[in-house]
């Protein structure tokens, strides 16, 4: 009989299942029982209710429609993204660090999420006048052991994270005659599709935020303060400019930061490789995983990784990869005769 091991079909089969179950299932159900529950209390519920609390007990107030819409829709974009990006690139039966990392996440966030707004309401049932809310510190308290228990619980019913990167090609210098100067740039951005699903998350982060603001106008400073601040990291992420020349090989973001400089004494190995975001690295942006390479990653495709002398490597997705690669590569043998 041919077991899940012998069969890398079934083994991934298997594990997509799992990722379905733990990271989308799983959440879903959560989060409809704990919408069920808001939604039975509503005629037991002060209006406005307490959205809000200090050390000395109920302080902002609202109405309570964005508390039952919040999670589940929360919820449901995460799941469907920890199970996108898990899923389809899982072969063999393997999961990469990321990978695992984001469907426990999806788990995590769901009971935290259900429980902090669930949690609110109920302690809110049967009182005429929000001002007398209880403290729902205990209540947090609970639902965030409850989503570390459940999250280890989902980390140990998935295979084990492995570090799962295809090996390069080692670039081929371009080639440098006599006192010649050669140099390489190139723009990078992101893939249309992960660029609309990171607006739809971003989209949904700042409706919380006007909702919250809304309800409550003394967080209009934070608020405002939390879409510049969202705003701009995003920025940062969506487009990159790539260049290899005398000074090394840099990368760096829409703004000029982040910054990522590699001088050219400090590299011993540029190779390129074909990366697959969701499988290699968990996701898009500036990312990292369990066997220590970094990188910044926009798109499925070619990438140029660069190795240092300290052993890190480092990852940039970029159109025209092998001609940068080529005369980095170029660059280094030259420094290295020098």
């Amino acid at each position: 009989m041919t077991s899940h091991q012998d069969d890398p079909k079934a083994a991934a089969a298997s594990v997509r299942s799992r990722v379905l179950i733990i990271g989308g299932i799983v959440p879903i159900a959560i989060t409809i029982v704990a919408t069920a529950l808001m939604i039975s209390w509503l005629p037991e519920l002060p209006e406005p209710i307490a959205v809000h609390w200090n050390v000395s007990g109920a302080n902002g107030f609202g109405p309570v429609l964005p508390f039952v819409i919040v999670p589940p829709v929360a919820t449901a974009l995460f799941s469907f993204f920890a199970v996108a990006w898990s899923r389809r690139s899982i072969v063999s039966g393997v999961m990469a660090w990321n990978q695992k990392v984001i469907v426990v996440a999806s788990v995590w966030f769901a009971v935290l999420m259900n429980v902090a707004f669930a949690g609110s309401l109920w302690v809110q049932r049967g009182i005429a006048d929000a001002h007398d809310a209880p403290d729902v510190g205990p209540t947090l308290l609970i639902g965030f052991t409850a989503a570390v228990v459940l999250g280890a619980l989902a980390w140990f019913l998935l295979p084990p994270g492995r570090a799962v990167d295809a090996p390069g090609v080692a670039a081929s210098p371009v080639s440098v005659a006599g006192g010649e100067r050669v140099s390489w740039s190139h723009s990078t951005q992101l893939a249309t599709t992960p660029l609309i699903l990171i607006s739809v998350v971003i989209g949904v982060a700042f409706a919380t935020v006007i909702a919250s603001v809304a309800v409550t106008p003394r967080w209009v400073l934070q608020g405002t303060i939390t879409i510049l601040v969202v705003s701009a990291l995003a920025a940062t992420n969506f487009w990159w400019r790539v260049s290899a020349d005398t000074r090394g090989f840099i990368v760096k973001g829409f703004f000029g930061w982040p910054r990522k400089r590699i001088p050219l004494e400090r590299i011993t190995s540029v190779s390129v490789v074909d990366v697959n975001p969701s499988g290699d690295f968990g996701g898009w942006g500036w990312r990292w995983t369990a066997d220590g390479r970094t990188g910044v990653i926009l798109f499925t495709g070619p990438g140029i990784e660069v190795t240092q002398s300290n052993g890190k490597r480092f990852v940039v997705t970029v159109p025209d990869a092998s001609t940068g690669a080529g005369v980095l590569a170029a660059l280094v043998a030259k420094r290295s005769r020098s």
